[in-house]
């Protein structure tokens, strides 16, 4: 008979609740320590599924983001494909100057909320520019079409890391409760069989040791949620 630890992975502590549950639901005497003890075991399923439900959703929040960029990043390098047009190919011309004035790698090197701000920048500098006054007529409906959608993505993924952080926390308390409750019934046990160590070890299963730590997902130190801001695709 093995106390729960705060290290274990959730899924094992799950696993060590349907045990426990089951066994004292096997005589009269202990079925009052299961009704005590379900209400634990059910908060952290509940928190546990929500918790890699919001890990899945990030798959599809973050592919949104690349491919959005990548969207927003062939939209600037138009920009500057027309702006060197406006200058009659010259290079550094008064068009490509007045929308690109630290250069084309400058607007394509931030990512996430700084890919924001840039491109933000980067749209009134076309849309007030005389130089670019051209080049804003043939691409502003396009550009602005590719910022609005990279935005929504940007954003949509802030939101999900703030639930999958949320959604941790919620774990880690319902999983700190279940080791609390978990260790109560063993002393609990211990007093109902005080010398009869072979019935106290019946209402608890044994934990293997390869599946003792949180390397599975859900113990105190999870992966962390993908970057706020990811690289650059290659």
């Amino acid at each position: 008979m093995r106390s729960a630890k705060p290290a274990m992975a959730s899924d094992v502590m799950l696993d060590l609740g349907r045990y426990h549950l089951a066994a004292l639901a096997q005589s009269e005497g202990t079925k009052a320590l299961a009704s005590a003890f379900r209400p634990v075991q059910d908060e952290l399923q509940t928190a546990t599924t929500a918790r890699v439900e919001a890990e899945k959703a990030m798959t599809d929040l973050r592919v949104a983001v690349r491919f959005s960029e990548n969207a927003l990043e062939r939209a600037i390098r138009q920009v500057a494909l027309l702006a060197h047009g406006a200058d009659n190919n010259a290079s550094g011309g008064p068009a490509f100057k007045a929308l690109f004035p630290n250069g084309l790698d400058a607007e394509l090197r931030p990512v996430g909320q700084s890919q924001v701000a840039s491109a933000v920048a980067l749209r009134e500098r076309l849309n007030t520019q005389p130089a670019a006054a051209k080049v804003k007529a043939q691409v502003m409906d396009d550009f602005d079409k590719a910022l609005a959608v990279f935005r929504l993505a940007i954003d949509a993924r802030q939101a999900g890391d703030t639930k999958v952080s949320e959604a941790r926390a919620s774990e880690s308390g319902a999983r700190e409760r279940f080791v609390s409750a978990y260790d109560s019934n063993i002393g609990a046990i211990r007093q109902l069989f005080p010398r009869d160590r072979a019935q106290q070890d019946l209402h608890f299963d044994e934990i293997s040791s390869g599946h003792a730590s949180a390397g599975g997902g859900g113990g105190d130190t999870p992966t962390p949620p993908t970057p706020a801001n990811d690289t650059k695709s290659m």
